[in-house]
């Protein structure tokens, strides 16, 4: 899973750890980078991620710093936000969170490449078959015991489930629920249906037309 989403070091551009920040802001902007990976001078050490924004940053509040004089890793961050091979999609999903991507490490802890972040939401998106999908149903669980099932039962009465996703409460005062994707199929008239006979069972929900 991992090696299909990376994008291997011989197709990035990438800093010597060796450089200095003008040498990293000259090779950022050219390149339209925001942040590039730092490396030792095999290529096969990942140091952390330098961005374009914190050299800048440093050079306005220092305005007489020469850039030059600085070396890049005065400015490294991320340094142990990476992922191995053997790793799972959960484990890289909080890897990534805020980061534009994340590298990509062997077994040997040697540098292979980044996955970025939208290619990371691009699989979920079609690990999701939301291509396909005609309906989402957002249902606000009452915390009883096997309730994917239950719920899972009625919806199969109207159509097959495409993907479920259960999400526990968290402190954004969001509480329990379970995403349903339904599949493009299902018409809107048994689509209601579906809704009402949930609500019947003393589920909140919210539904989403996908079509």
């Amino acid at each position: 899973m991992i090696d299909a989403l990376m994008i291997h070091k011989s197709q990035l551009t990438c800093v010597v750890e060796s450089s200095n920040c003008q040498e990293a802001l000259t090779l950022l902007e050219e390149n339209h980078l925001r942040c590039a990976p730092v490396l030792d001078a095999t290529s096969t050490l990942y140091r952390g991620n330098i961005y374009r924004y914190h050299i800048y940053q440093y050079l306005a509040q220092h305005p007489d710093a020469d850039l030059s004089q600085i070396p890049v890793t005065h400015f490294l961050k991320n340094t142990t936000r990476v992922v191995h091979t053997n790793e799972s999609m959960f484990q890289l999903f909080f890897a990534m969170t805020d980061l534009p991507y994340v590298a990509v490490l062997d077994a040997q802890n040697a540098f292979l490449g980044i996955i970025k972040h939208n290619a990371m939401l691009n699989f979920l998106a079609q690990a999701w078959v939301m291509d396909k999908a005609g309906f989402v149903l957002e249902v606000h669980t009452l915390g009883g015991t096997g309730e994917l099932a239950k719920i899972s039962k009625i919806i199969n009465k109207y159509c097959d489930i495409s993907t479920a996703v259960t999400l526990e409460e968290t402190a954004y005062d969001t509480g329990a629920r379970i995403l349903f994707v339904l599949p493009h199929y299902l018409d809107q008239v048994l689509f209601n249906r579906l809704i009402r006979d949930l609500e019947r069972k003393q589920y909140k929900l919210k539904a989403y037309n996908m079509k």
